[in-house]
């Protein structure tokens, strides 16, 4: 550990390194050797008022913020020795936010002179404790640069990072501190990065800034609470995940909100009327709040309560503030009396609130944890199971399907594909690991996605795509069979070919001449055979045409389904409520992929 150290310092004080890789590579064995030193927990934060347990909420209060100080608060501030102690007397805990990161490590362009960092990360410490009040405080640093700089660094960079950790581990972490960093861009994770980003994590809680851009506060509003809230939770969830793609735990990480009012700084971005903005205010705070539950992070911290400056000065500061308080603890502001008439005081609006045993809502329709379950022993993961649900609620929605023609089908697959043994066919259900409910479920499905295609009439197969199929397909089996009613696997005609893999395997086998009532996936059919199978090329040229152009239009009818189910899934998409917003992915998963006995 001692040679890392000196190393570092030597780089800073005129010495090369061979390039910007032993750099990188020496910093996060530094911080690796650092961490192991200090892999202790720190000191008992419930001294000072901290709470050990997660998440723990931090409001900036510094610079005359409106936030009158309450028990159970955590209030930042930046200086000052008498205002946080009467924060702390109104029963506040109070931490320290430096504001001034790039006079302790420098900038990405012109970091410190790393050997100049321990005395600077010392008077730091012995302010923080004055300001705070706390002998081991929380440290949270205002911001890193270059978050977003792509590998490889320049040599400038890698100092400035390199500096950025020595501060964070080796010297505030050293003294006792919980050191914290804000982080305002979306960082780069990738290559030699995601290192320095790991060690930062084991340095410090890593605080990402959120900001909401597309849609920002004027487009969430217009979306209504139930979007906005869903929009909101999905953006800072989007955020946590980053860290955690390259294994940082969601407990090393942090949100903090912004509630600027000055244009172009994120927050208020010129959101009116006042209580659009504090119904803007009040949903973000129980977006977090769900959020940290949901993900286990570290933290929520609020950043922009006080002016800065004049194109930040708001009338409604202090009723943003005192809503934003009171929706994740009422205790701590009468939030309804502040924002005066016309504010929407319900907490329930566009949040999550399901029975247990509920994964999803759409709209009255209802998708059960169990079902979701189920049908992943199926095909191996919850993301396509959820998803050939999602398909089933539409389907059942368009065209509901009843039990006799379902039974029907049920019989027909057990004849066909079973020699008519029940016990073969439970056996092949209990071996796929499906419920005889679940079977007739899938069937279901099956019987009403044909229903649904057989409405669509796309353009007729060209001649050239006949004759592909033709040349492709000329060893299939074909047959000339009536059957009564029209049959789906003839084009919905009463006569034509009945072709293999399409028509039901018996419409092959059955006596030549002879009537015969078949089960079928798609019905009970009263079926004759008016001549031998043969293979498609032994038809005449039109006959094998009027096959090809059947198949190829029944190809084109799934085609256009395919279409038709996204369109669908996506009106029940924009109004589904899911545990932890997790909602399933639109597209077509046909579960008889899995159990192909099942489908056609």
């Amino acid at each position: 550990m001692v040679r890392a150290q000196a190393a570092l310092t030597r780089s800073g004080s005129g010495s090369t390194l061979k390039g910007v890789k032993g750099l990188v590579a020496l910093v996060v064995a530094a911080v690796a050797a650092l961490a192991l030193a200090h892999d202790r927990p720190h000191a008992d934060a419930t001294a000072c008022g901290i709470p050990t347990t997660a998440p723990i909420w931090v409001d900036y209060a510094g610079h005359s913020a409106p936030i009158i100080p309450k028990p159970g608060m955590i209030l930042a501030v930046s200086s000052g020795t008498v205002v946080p102690a009467e924060l702390r007397t109104a029963g506040a805990a109070t931490v320290f936010f430096d504001l001034h990161l790039n006079d302790r490590v420098g900038t990405t362009a012109k970091p410190a002179d790393p050997a100049t960092i321990p005395d600077k990360a010392k008077r730091l410490f012995d302010f923080a404790v004055s300001v705070s009040g706390c002998d081991h405080p929380l440290i949270a640093e205002n911001e890193l640069f270059g978050a977003q700089t792509p590998t490889p660094w320049s040599d400038t960079n890698a100092q400035y990072r390199a500096n950025v950790l020595l501060l964070l581990l080796q010297e505030l972490g050293k003294l006792g501190a919980t050191p914290a960093i804000t982080i305002a861009n979306p960082p780069y994770t990738g290559g030699e990065a995601a290192d320095w980003w790991r060690a930062a994590a084991k340095a410090a809680i890593l605080i990402r800034q959120v900001y909401f851009t597309a849609p920002g506060p004027k487009g969430l509003f217009k979306l209504g609470p139930e979007a906005a809230s869903r929009s909101m939770r999905k953006g800072m969830r989007g955020l946590v995940a980053h860290f955690s793609e390259i294994g940082i735990p969601a407990s090393r990480v942090a949100l903090e909100l912004q509630f600027q009012s000055a244009a172009g700084q994120g927050g208020r971005q010129g959101l009116q009327p006042r209580s659009a903005w504090l119904e803007i205010v009040k949903l973000e705070a129980l977006a977090a709040r769900q959020v940290a539950a949901d993900m286990k992070i570290s933290g929520i911290w609020s950043w922009g309560w006080p002016s800065f400056s004049t194109a930040g000065d708001d009338p409604d500061k202090a009723a943003a503030a005192c809503v934003y308080l009171w929706a994740r603890d009422s205790r701590l502001c009468d939030g309804p009396t502040l924002a005066g008439p016309g504010f929407n005081t319900s907490l329930t609006e566009g949040q999550i609130s399901l029975p247990k045993a509920v994964r999803c809502t759409f709209g009255t329709q209802a998708l059960l944890k169990s079902d979701v379950g189920r049908a992943a022993s199926l095909t191996g993961d919850l993301n396509s199971a959820a998803t050939a649900l999602l398909g089933r609620t539409v389907l059942r929605a368009e065209e509901p399907v009843d039990t006799n023609t379902v039974l029907a089908a049920e019989r027909a697959i057990v004849r066909d594909r079973f020699g008519g043994s029940g016990v073969r066919y439970r056996a092949a259900l209990g071996a796929a690991q499906i419920t005889l409910a679940d079977a007739r479920k899938i069937i279901t499905d099956r019987l009403a996605r044909d229903r649904v295609e057989e409405r669509f009439r796309p353009p007729a197969a060209t001649a050239g795509q006949i004759e592909a199929f033709r040349s492709t397909y000329a060893a299939t089996s074909v047959r000339l069979v009536s059957a009564q009613p029209a049959a789906p696997w003839l084009g919905d005609a009463s006569r034509g070919f009945a072709v293999e893999t399409i028509a039901p395997e018996q419409a092959f086998t059955l006596p030549q001449g002879k009537r015969t009532t078949i089960d079928t996936i798609d019905g009970r059919f009263a079926v004759r055979a008016l001549g031998p199978p043969l293979p498609l090329l032994a038809l005449a040229p039109q006959s094998a045409i009027a096959v090809a152009r059947g198949v190829l239009g029944r190809f084109a009818k799934d085609a256009v389904y395919q279409r038709w189910l996204v369109a669908h899934e996506n009106v029940l998409i924009a109004k589904a409520l899911c545990a932890r917003d997790d909602v399933p992915a639109k597209g077509d998963v046909d579960l008889t992929a899995w159990a192909p006995f099942l489908g056609s």
